[in-house]
């Protein structure tokens, strides 16, 4: 939550004019994001805010903090020097920020060159559901080289440093031409909590009737799908069909295991590549 200095700020109306965040209604009190948006990303906008910097010899520095499930991420820092012009600052949310389901607080601060905070926050509350799913789903992907269990570890065959592959099972949606994007995340548990951001990579593949028919396999890269994930992790995969740019169906997450630690050595497996 923001501090109680800026609680009790917003409480007495003192406020910042408050950011906005493109595709999410401003009168929709629990922050809805669409789900295309959870899909594809969007941005944040910080207005110019009200005492900015109109000399060069003043630079004024803004601070966007993300919150969520009780942890505050700066997701965007970064000074401007006067006389500053910009009407708004424009601050991406990518699919990974917005991956975890839950609410978050978005606010920004302004700090001039004295280091003397604006004096007030703008927080608004974001609500991120991908439980909405508005299309056909998919037959989800699978793992052919993972364990019984689930795992894919240092005696996976291939070997981890040559990719995981990843089988899309045949669909009963969809046609030639369509493009499937699969998408892999990283995560720091064995769950799917805990974002591990360079973990991450969307892989398009153009279909056939054939890949339809008896399904197909991708190969994920080791780098940079795999090497920063190493104990007691995991990654989820979902893969989504479009037409002409168009989301057409998707598969619910497909989680698979990550262990790639050696009983007595140090490091991990395939640390060297």
């Amino acid at each position: 939550m923001p501090t109680s200095e800026g609680l009790s700020l917003i409480n007495n109306g003192v406020l910042a004019v408050p950011l906005t965040v493109d595709g999410v209604d401003r009168n929709d009190p629990e922050g809805r994001i669409p789900y295309l948006l959870l899909l594809n990303g969007t941005i944040a906008r910080v207005p110019r805010w009200e005492n900015f910097s109109t000399v060069s010899s003043r630079s004024d520095r803004l601070i966007v903090t993300w919150e969520q499930d009780g942890l505050k991420t700066v997701i965007f820092d970064r000074s401007y020097p006067g006389p500053i012009t910009q009407l708004e600052f424009e601050i991406p949310l990518t699919p990974q920020r917005l991956g975890t389901d839950g609410v978050a607080l978005l606010y920004y601060v302004v700090l001039d060159a004295d280091a003397n905070p604006d004096p007030a926050l703008a927080p608004i509350k974001l609500t991120i559901d991908h439980s909405q799913i508005p299309v056909p789903s998919l037959k989800p992907v699978e793992f052919p080289h993972a364990t019984l269990w689930g795992y894919l570890n240092c005696q996976t065959r291939p070997a981890l440093n040559q990719g995981v592959t990843v089988n899309v099972p045949p669909q009963t949606v969809g046609i030639a031409g369509d493009i499937c994007k699969l998408q892999w995340q990283g995560y720091r548990s064995l769950n799917g909590v805990g974002v591990v951001a360079e973990a991450y990579l969307e892989i398009p593949h153009i279909l056939s009737e054939d890949n339809l028919l008896k399904g197909f396999n991708i190969v994920v890269p080791f780098r940079p799908c795999v090497k920063p994930l190493i104990d007691n992790d995991s990654a989820l995969v979902v893969i989504r069909f479009y037409r002409g740019g168009r989301l057409i169906a998707q598969s619910a997450p497909e989680l698979v295991k990550i262990d790639r630690t050696i009983s007595g050595e140090r490091l991990p497996c395939y640390s060297n590549d």
